[in-house]
């Protein structure tokens, strides 16, 4: 569907790509790790031809169509609704064409074959499916009509996600999707790409989300792809077992090396070894070292501890909230306990912020009293925090203001262990990423600089919202286990499901102005919430009536007699497709040795000449090869998708 043939690319003197090469199979879903910084997204953008890259080159499927979900996006006056039905320029095309035929009562073959094309990209219902997606992410029915450039970042990203998942292209290239969704978003978004019937390709820190999806693992690391078999976890288990492999290799080197260094160094003033010694010596230098994978660096700190507080934290005393017309919490009441570490979870505008600033201090209650407990200190993390630093600060002067009584060293250690080391402590905030910009304000937090009294002392009571937005896998592991052995009491609102249950001992479910408590880890009240799903589904009566089921077994057998069907068409075309995709893999291997073969600069030598002369033949026979299959490929690929195509236009004719 897409091969990746050795591209390069680089931006000054940074390499961002070497000889990269990939393959995405139909129906397959990959996902893409690495570093920030690494050139995820510019893969990303080499793929769908937004950058050009420097060498090689990227082959796409005749007539393949992808979505691609960016982080930076164009915002129009048009309304959510309206963007996500007709976002899709060539839908937008059929049915303004089919209106302007209806409206000049031009009724002729034209109209025909655009009727044909509106059905096929499901014209008649495209607003239901429309709803149906919006829902699930989490954007409500008064959101629908509201101008984009009205909306947040976080919501138009939601809108764009919408509006792709709506087209169903062949291939979705997703850049951090679930990055402005709240949990059951997430959990929604997950389901729907499971069944998700094209390919996707995913950039994510999510590890469940990750686990949950994949197939394959393809990680960018140093201008180099490696592809591993499997989700997340057997990516990180197969990348151990290489290391210790080249860790092996590299020792078993180290000591032949060795060996014949102590015989130079041994025979270098006798003539009668001279040949043998300069042998050794060309030996060496044509010897390819062992390179050892290096260590990924990840933010490196822990949570000063805190005094010991009372029993009560805090107390939330007959609250009241309200935004204009809109109530969110009416006479509300809670308590928060010592050695409580909750996670906040509920729908958008279930209220779970509002709650989380209240008891941070951050916003004042309109009736009611928050009460904080004795010898309680508060530190808030808010979830674009960030945004909040002064622009015009250097990195150190970001630090130095939450912290003015931090000597020096103590100020750049903690900078380190967030990986702001050497000259990067004088760049200006204005110039950091996104990422960057998180870190540094979980450094300042470790201060004491986001304390609601900003007196700089190890908070007893820590309230995140959002943390991990930003941060890379390892880093956000890495804080989960600062926050497991962290004293203090915490509450967090995150859509990162692994990192929740790192740490947290109950969770705090919002609905409706209400807080629903269940003690113990997420994985907990997952178990627990499906346990009241089938309780709920038993006792309302949902069994279909005699009639309805008789339908539904008729429906069944038809669509199962249709498999069938499409089954034994598609079987023969899928398995030789499948003989094509390996044998191009083989051969872009294949190619790669005979490359390195002709970079040793060794096999251009008088007496390598009939080795050089085999090289080149040899490389000459595999692209006509390749050439061949390569035609063969598109030719299936086109076939198949026909075939799927009928099937889909049959099934919504019917």
């Amino acid at each position: 569907m897409i091969f990746v043939e050795k591209v390069g690319l680089q931006f000054g003197s940074k390499v961002l790509f070497e000889d990269v090469s990939f393959h995405l199979r139909p129906k397959e879903k990959v996902g893409l790790v690495g570093e920030n910084g690494t050139g995820k997204t510019t893969l990303f953008k080499v793929i769908t031809g937004k950058t050009t890259p420097d060498s090689g080159k990227v082959v796409l499927r005749k007539g393949l169509r992808f979505g691609l979900l960016e982080q930076d996006l164009e915002v129009g006056r048009e309304t959510v609704l309206e963007r996500v039905v007709l976002g899709d320029p060539h839908f937008l095309k059929v049915k303004t064409e089919m209106e302007r035929l209806e409206s000049g009562q031009t009724y002729h073959e034209r109209y025909g074959d655009l009727q044909h094309e509106f059905e096929r990209q499901g014209g008649y219902d495209r607003e239901a499916r429309a709803k149906i997606i919006l829902l699930g992410l989490g954007i409500k029915a008064e959101k629908w009509n509201q101008p984009l450039d009205q909306l947040s970042g976080g919501w138009r990203m939601r809108c764009e996600l919408s509006r792709l998942l709506l087209q169903s292209p062949d291939v979705l290239l997703l850049d951090e999707p679930s990055n402005h969704l709240d949990l059951r978003s997430v959990v929604w978004l997950e389901s729907f790409l499971k069944s998700y019937e094209g390919s996707v390709l995913l950039i994510s820190h999510d590890r469940r989300f990750l686990n949950s999806l994949v197939s394959r693992t393809v990680e960018l690391e140093r201008g180099a792809l490696s592809v591993y078999v499997g989700n997340y976890d057997d990516y990180e288990r197969q990348k151990q077992e290489r290391a210790e492999l080249l860790e092996s290799q590299a020792a078993n080197q180290g000591r032949k090396i060795a060996e014949v260094e102590r015989f130079i160094e041994r025979f270098r003033a006798k003539n009668t070894k001279a040949t043998q010694v300069q042998s050794r010596i060309k030996m060496l230098d044509k010897m390819e070292r062992v390179q050892m994978t290096q260590g990924t660096k990840t933010i490196h700190f822990r949570f000063p501890q805190p005094v010991r507080t009372g029993r009560h934290v805090l107390e939330v005393k007959e609250v009241s909230k309200s935004y204009g017309p809109l109530t969110v919490y009416q006479n509300f009441s809670i308590n928060f306990e010592r050695g409580w570490k909750v996670a906040l979870v509920g729908e958008n505008g279930a209220g779970k912020s509002t709650l989380l600033k209240l008891m941070a201090g951050a916003l004042e209650p309109d009736e009611g009293k928050i009460k904080l407990g004795a010898n309680v200190s508060r530190s808030y993390f808010a979830q674009h925090q960030g945004e909040t630093l002064n622009f015009n600060h250097t990195v150190f002067q970001s630090l130095e203001e939450s912290a003015p009584g931090l000597l020096l060293t103590a100020k750049r250690n903690i900078l380190g262990a967030f990986l702001f080391a050497g000259d990067d402590v004088e760049k200006k905030v204005s110039v950091l990423s996104g990422g960057e910009r998180s870190r540094l304000a979980l450094a300042r937090m470790l201060c004491g600089g986001s304390s609601v009294h900003g007196n700089g002392k190890p908070p007893s009571l820590v309230l995140f919202d959002e943390p991990t937005n930003h941060l890379d896998m390892r880093s956000r592991e890495h804080l989960a286990a600062v926050l497991s052995d962290y004293e203090g009491s915490l509450l967090v609102i995150s859509h990162d499901r692994f990192f929740l249950d790192g740490f947290i001992n109950r969770v705090w479910e919002v609905e409706g102005g209400v807080v629903k408590d269940y003690p113990g880890h997420y994985s907990d009240y997952e178990w627990e919430k499906s346990k009241e799903v089938q309780s709920v589904e038993a006792s309302s009566g949902l069994a279909k009536d005699l009639s309805s089921s008789q339908l539904n077994r008729e429906r069944k057998k038809k669509e199962a007699e249709e498999r069938n069907q499409r089954y034994k068409n598609l079987k023969p075309l899928q398995k030789k497709l499948a003989k094509v995709e390996s044998r191009l893999e083989v051969l872009m291997c294949t190619n790669e040795t005979l490359q390195t073969r002709l970079a040793d600069a060794g096999i251009y030598e008088e007496d390598q000449k009939p080795r050089l002369l085999e090289t080149l033949a040899e490389q000459t026979t595999l692209k006509a090869e390749e050439k061949i299959l390569m035609q063969e490929w598109d030719e299936l690929t086109v076939a198949i998708e026909e075939i799927e195509s009928s099937a889909e236009n049959d099934f919504s004719g019917a």
